[in-house]
């Protein structure tokens, strides 16, 4: 039986791709055939072009910024499309939700998610008519409908109305983080599934052999990887270097919405890296800092020493979530400063994996229940 998956699987976004690859790939360990159904909504495409002047002359001005790069950007680009092609079980490709309306009936079942699929504010999203998010809500599909891991991020209960009669109709709902699903509890008046991000239901040992990570112990630096512009990079970059150079270690930086022509002996700045080499990245560092949902997860999965850099906000959830269920509350980072000081007890990663083990079984089982 052939299943379809429906998520952000195309963006040029690390977490996004590696969540879609990791849901693929638990599926078919199941015993099902799974195929990712190929929806690249004209909006992502747009969001990731090199160059945006339709978003705002100050979105627009950043991009510029990053000019001297071009190359290695379009690079970056090149190697995200090679992994789709590689990696991915790909359906045709729609742009439209009509055009899966018509299409999508040769499937029993349908999983839509991981990811912020549901959330009117993700980036495909924000600039879209609702009525591209109802593909993702399988809304016209016929089959058994069941969510995984999905996330409604930071949307309002009036928004939640639009979709919660879609939502209701599933057969089987998860949610990706215990907030989200106990505000749908309120709302729909049942008992709704926290289950685990799809990067942590491969364990470390499989995403090194599926992806053929390659370990290089003559590499002695910690990363910082961040989704966020400039001024976050400037900062980060200066008390980074301090904290490099006294772990006699390099600083790696993947920014892929910001540069900065940094000449420095310390600093190493790597624009072109698609999903494999960023994965390569935290697989290697001697530490990794990050204000990136799958960042943190991802680096936690590879046991690494992380630091997840969080604004002292109510939208930082996701991340602290998940740190919090996992004795991790330490390594919430609000303010940067505090790496300077280098007083951090290392993690326990035996107790960690075995907190990890526990909830990858439950998450599976609830999959593992829901397709059978």
């Amino acid at each position: 039986m052939e299943i379809g998956i429906l998520t952000y699987h195309a963006a040029y976004n690390y977490g996004s791709v590696l969540q879609a690859f990791a849901t693929q790939e638990i599926i078919k360990q199941l015993g099902y055939k799974a195929e990712i159904i190929n929806y690249r909504m004209d909006e992502q495409k747009k969001f990731y072009k090199l160059y945006r002047p339709y978003y705002g002359i100050r979105f627009f001005a950043k991009d510029l910024m990053q000019i001297p790069v071009h190359s290695q950007r379009m690079l970056r680009a090149e190697r995200f499309e090679k992994f789709f092609q590689t990696y991915f079980s790909l359906s045709k490709e729609y742009s439209s939700p009509n055009e899966i309306y018509f299409d999508w009936s040769k499937y029993n079942m349908i999983v839509s998610g991981s990811d912020q699929i549901w959330n009117k504010h993700s980036q495909e999203l924000e600039h879209n008519s609702w009525e591209y998010m109802f593909p993702y809500l399988l809304r016209e599909f016929q089959g058994r409908k069941i969510s995984y891991a999905s996330s409604i991020g930071n949307m309002t209960d009036e928004e939640l109305n639009v979709i919660i009669k879609d939502i209701n109709a599933f057969d089987y709902v998860s949610m990706r983080e215990k907030v989200s699903s106990a505000r749908l509890e309120q709302l729909l008046h049942k008992s709704i599934k926290t289950v685990l991000d799809p990067t942590f239901l491969l364990k470390n040992n499989e995403w090194i052999s599926k992806l053929k990570l390659h370990k290089k112990e003559e590499e002695k630096y910690i990363l910082y990887y961040s989704l966020l512009g400039i001024k976050p990079l400037k900062q980060m970059a200066q008390i980074l270097k301090i904290v490099a150079q006294n772990k006699k270690a390099k600083l790696r930086i993947i920014t892929p919405f910001a540069y900065l022509n940094i000449n420095d002996e310390v600093i190493e700045i790597h624009p072109e890296y698609g999903p494999i080499e960023f994965l390569e990245s935290i697989y290697n560092a001697q530490a990794v800092y990050t204000n990136s949902y799958h960042g943190t997860i991802l680096s936690v999965n590879l046991n690494k020493d992380i630091y997840s850099l969080c604004e002292d906000s109510g939208t930082e959830f996701r991340k602290t979530d998940i740190l919090k269920r996992l004795g991790l509350a330490d390594r919430i980072i609000y303010d940067p400063l505090v790496l300077l000081q280098d007083n951090f007890k290392p993690i326990d990663y035996d107790d960690v994996n075995k907190k990890i083990s526990n909830y990858r079984e439950d998450s599976i089982l609830y999959l593992k229940n829901a397709l059978s």
